[in-house]
């Protein structure tokens, strides 16, 4: 009881960014692309997990950002293959196509810097991301491209492309 019914399984293949905005009732998210949040994201209190649907569109991007002292994982549902990127504390760059060919679900780990981005620029990538412990903005850090551009000169064409400061 109390589960909503999902009302598009047999026109799956056939939506577009559109239809899921619609069906998942998705809301612009302020970095950009839609999101909805589905579990342990209300603040109300200590949560293990929270969850949410997440979409970029082809020329959305997720800037450069890290969590402190939560993992995130982001699994792949459906569209256009995406890449993440994250630099590790010793400035090492991992880029992890996340598809239905590839890998279908990516860990980042605490305190490492991450981004994401559709390398087609066409249609859209419909991922679900899960935060643990709980999402809290508080933990959260947006990138700062001269900070970056400090740290890791030698990623200075991505932390360029990929940051919003």
């Amino acid at each position: 009881m109390g589960k909503k019914k999902c009302t598009f399984a047999k026109k799956r293949t056939f939506m577009n960014a559109s239809d899921y905005i619609q069906q998942l009732s998705l809301l612009p998210h302020p970095e950009g692309g839609y999101y909805r949040q589905l579990f342990g994201n209300d603040e109300n209190g200590k949560k293990e997990i929270s969850t949410i649907y997440y979409m970029l569109t082809a020329n959305d991007m997720s800037a450069f950002h890290r969590l402190h002292g939560m993992i995130e994982i982001w699994y792949y549902h459906a569209g256009e293959p995406l890449n993440i990127y994250v630099i590790d504390n010793a400035g090492n760059l991992t880029v992890y196509p996340l598809s239905i060919d590839n890998e279908m679900q990516v860990v980042i780990h605490p305190e490492e810097w991450f981004a994401a981005e559709i390398p087609s620029k066409k249609g859209f990538c419909l991922v679900g991301c899960a935060v643990a412990p709980a999402f809290t903005f508080e933990n959260f850090e947006l990138g700062k491209k001269e900070e970056l551009l400090k740290h890791f000169p030698q990623h200075a064409e991505l932390i360029n492309r990929m940051c919003k400061e």
